[in-house]
């Protein structure tokens, strides 16, 4: 798991067994991704700007959101 990424989101955990990944934003919706490769994950764990890789990863896939409901 990646903590506090940026102000907008809270943290991004990936998933292994799935291949998918998931951003969770300070507002409580939170966006799933899947057919993220481990590899890709982990660019996204070692950037200096964790933020900016992870948009540029997250850009050109679809997304699955949903606002948490507390």
């Amino acid at each position: 798991m990646i903590p506090s990424v940026s102000r907008q989101i809270a943290f991004v955990q990936y998933d292994d067994q799935s291949s998918s990944m998931t951003v969770q934003y300070h507002t409580g919706f939170k966006a799933s991704y899947t057919n993220v490769k481990q590899d890709e994950y982990l660019l996204v764990f070692s950037s200096a700007n964790r933020y900016d890789s992870l948009m540029r990863l997250t850009e050109s896939r679809f997304m699955e959101g949903n606002i948490s409901t507390k």
